[in-house]
């Protein structure tokens, strides 16, 4: 072949030093209960080395004369098919996090189903990436997952991407030949999804068989200008998460309309929500969460996506000459009254307690 196809390849490693956690930013970890490498099967990537450029000019000449190189860092991110394997269950680590206590309950492992909830006392961590090109083998350390989204369509394999910003490129190496965590794992899908909703604390949850695609996303809003300092040109510090924000969008393949919620149906109505005050859905993040999302493979490859308290944005409704009426509804999570925004339960073939936390 034209292309080196072998050689093409994205691998994450946290950036962990010890048994208990203890974090080293910019610093690859090699702990074994992590692997020193977990590569990806992803369908691209777009991580890259980036600068500023400080430009002088003077009264004397008619142009720019002199020129350096400014702040410098690297973003980018992956996209790819869910798969129940350790680079997905990292990417979702990196935006959960987890605190200062090896055991944490937060990431308490009950056979191979790791949850993770927010938590104020959770510290996100940063990894390692590095990204095979053919050629050559590019690292990034410092990376900090800024964005993640999760998505599925009705026919299709739910997909996932994650953003991440970080430190300068730091090296560029020989190639290494892939492993892939998941290469004997097929891709979650909708064909076995679930969308499950509850109005209210009490109301139990209700699948709904009238979505033809969903999408959730999580941002972290990272304050990269305070990982800066005076006599470095990159990050000397981890970015800091700064206001959380998740949000969420939902395709229904025929509108809901009505003005009252029953038992045996909690969808979004479109009169509901378009009513005077619009419509929240305060559900319990433990017992019956406003929205759950669920992708299956199998029974031992899961993710659930928990999001106990939604507020629904206005509706859009499109109709065309040989198309029939859809509804589109986006949604705001909001903080429970428990502390919580969502809780991720990631089901895998992998039993190793703390695996997609710092122990």
């Amino acid at each position: 072949m034209s292309s080196n196809f072998a050689y093409r390849y994205v691998s994450i490693t946290p950036e962990h030093t010890t048994s208990t956690g203890a974090r080293s930013y910019g610093t690859a970890s090699a702990m074994t209960a992590h692997g020193s490498k977990i590569f990806g099967e992803v369908d691209d990537e777009s991580v890259a080395h980036m600068f500023d450029l400080m430009t002088r000019a003077d009264m004397s000449r008619y142009g720019a004369a002199k020129s350096l190189n400014g702040k410098e860092h690297s973003e980018g991110g992956v996209n790819m098919v869910i798969q129940a394997d350790d680079f997905c269950g990292l990417l979702f680590y990196g935006a959960y996090g987890d605190n200062a206590t090896a055991d944490s309950a937060k990431y308490a492992v009950a056979s191979n189903k790791h949850t993770m909830t927010e938590g104020l006392d959770h510290i996100l961590p940063s990894f390692t990436l590095e990204v095979g090109r053919e050629d050559k083998e590019h690292t990034y350390t410092g990376m900090c997952l800024s964005r993640i989204s999760v998505s599925g369509t009705v026919g299709e394999y739910a997909t996932m991407s994650a953003d991440f910003m970080g430190k300068a490129e730091s090296a560029v190496s020989p190639l290494t030949t892939p492993t892939f965590a998941g290469a004997t794992l097929e891709g979650l899908h909708f064909a076995e999804g679930e969308v499950t909703f509850s109005s209210a604390t009490g109301t139990a949850g209700v699948i709904s068989t009238n979505i033809k695609s969903i999408s959730m996303e999580i941002s972290t809003n990272l304050n990269t200008d305070d990982a800066c300092s005076i006599g470095s040109r990159t990050y000397v510090r981890q970015p800091e998460p700064q206001m959380r924000e998740i949000t969420g969008s939902i395709e229904f393949s025929r509108p809901e309309i009505g003005t009252a919620l029953s038992g045996s149906n909690q969808t979004p109505q479109y009169e509901l929500i378009t009513a005077v005050g619009g419509k929240e859905y305060d559900g319990t993040i433990a017992g019956n969460p406003a929205i759950s999302i669920k992708f299956t493979q199998s029974a031992t490859a899961v993710l659930k996506i928990d999001i106990p308290k939604v507020r629904w944005e206005a509706p859009s409704m499109n109709v065309s000459g040989r198309d029939s009426t859809t509804m589109s509804l986006n949604f705001v999570a909001l903080v429970d009254d428990n502390m919580a925004m969502s809780e991720v339960v990631f089901e895998t073939l992998v039993t190793t307690a703390g695996r997609y936390s710092k122990v």
